[in-house]
């Protein structure tokens, strides 16, 4: 058993039981998986209305904050939203690319003929 000047100040007025007292200890170490466990059981079958009530506290202390869920929801989403907004548009800045080579087109005038004549892409002007 841990002394009374280790333990949580909020368990100062539970009530002194064996199954509750496990708890308590339990919360001061840190093992929060097993105080919600056996407090869960404990609120569900204590005979007495304070040792169920104390289980229920010592239980509602170990669930996360709703604030800090939200938030990391929303951070979540954000990034979410973003990542996608990115792989839809997301296109290098001008003039970054790869340089394209000028196209040249071979074209036979009516007198038969063959003329040459580079035309740079649109990319590349």
């Amino acid at each position: 058993m841990l002394p009374s000047d280790r333990l949580p100040r909020f368990a100062n007025d539970f009530p002194r039981t064996p199954a509750l007292d496990a708890l308590v200890q339990a919360f001061a170490r840190g093992d929060y998986g097993r105080v919600r466990v056996e407090g869960r059981k404990l609120a569900a079958s204590a005979s007495e209305e304070d040792v169920r009530a104390a289980a229920r506290s010592i239980v509602a202390r170990t669930t996360p904050d709703p604030l800090a869920v939200g938030l990391i929801l929303l951070a979540a989403g954000l990034l979410v939203v973003l990542a996608t907004y990115w792989i839809v548009h997301g296109k290098p800045p001008f003039g970054t690319g790869a340089p394209t080579a000028p196209r040249v087109g071979m074209r036979v005038t009516p007198s038969g003929a063959i003329s040459f004549r580079a035309r740079l892409s649109r990319a590349a002007i």
